[in-house]
């Protein structure tokens, strides 16, 4: 069949178009559908959502003016003899700060000596020495043995143990803090039984070597300062180092007579009995 002269001409006008459609093609996500996947076993994650900002942490600040507090509490119920009251502080302040608590072993030590608990004090000071400052062994027990001459109270302290706190009492009254008479006399009562039962523990234990031949003055000086000068007389010549030498007993006295004028000076003017 012929195709009449119009509707050629029509048909050709439609494929020069098409042609010549310069057109650029559509992207393919605008001609394609987006595929989902669904396959079996596939792990599908999640957008992570953003976390809004929150709060800071909450750290415990360890409360510092109460932590102050005890430890001046403590030391100073120790320097007045209330070893009770300071472990006490000690003990409040541990479950604070255990790490202060530790700092202050050598306290700690001291208070358990004034409650009788001698020998675990004397034990805990000197370990202290030994790992915080890299005390010599036998250097770091006669360092707690010389604090617990000033401590020890009853409980379970030794004979020398004893001995060192009658020293130190005669010591503090002569020439530190002034006691009265009744308490050097006591001290010295306690020095005169124990001196012949303790004995030195070895060559470098001055405390009880030296301490015996100095009573004569630190004695005599602890009962000058308490205003018995009698009785201080009475102890300097008792302890006044031989004078087997000088034969003569008026001579001998005139010695220790002039000697404890001229030495002890809250009673140079007293005179031998």
């Amino acid at each position: 069949m012929r195709v009449r002269r119009s509707s050629w001409w029509l048909l050709s006008w439609m494929w020069s178009a098409a042609a010549c459609d310069e057109r650029p093609p559509l992207p393919v996500e605008d001609r394609c559908p987006v595929c989902e996947c669904a396959c079996e076993g596939t792990v599908v994650v999640e957008p992570v959502q953003a976390i809004p900002p929150g709060p800071p942490p909450v750290t415990h600040v360890p409360p510092t003016a109460e932590i102050g507090e005890l430890v001046a509490s403590a030391m100073r119920k120790m320097n007045f003899d209330d070893g009770k009251g300071c472990l006490a502080d000690l003990d409040e302040l541990h479950a604070i700060d255990p790490k202060v608590d530790a700092r202050l072993a050598v306290t700690r030590g001291m208070c358990e000596m004034l409650i009788g608990r001698c020998q675990e004090g004397k034990q805990r000071v000197a370990r202290w020495y030994q790992e915080e400052t890299n005390m010599h062994p036998e250097r770091a027990a006669a360092t707690a043995e010389s604090l617990a001459g000033m401590r020890c109270r009853g409980g379970d302290s030794t004979d020398r143990d004893r001995l060192l706190r009658a020293y130190f009492e005669l010591s503090d009254g002569a020439y530190m803090n002034k006691r009265s008479a009744a308490d050097c006399k006591a001290a010295l009562d306690v020095a005169r039984a124990l001196i012949p039962r303790v004995k030195p523990q070895g060559p470098e234990d001055s405390q009880i070597r030296d301490s015996p031949q100095a009573l004569f003055h630190t004695a005599a000086t602890c009962l000058g300062r308490a205003g018995d000068c009698q009785a201080a007389l009475a102890v300097y010549r008792e302890f006044y180092p031989s004078l087997a030498s000088v034969k003569d007993p008026a001579m001998r006295a005139k010695i220790v007579q002039d000697s404890f004028n001229s030495s002890i000076a809250h009673c140079a003017q007293a005179k031998t009995p």
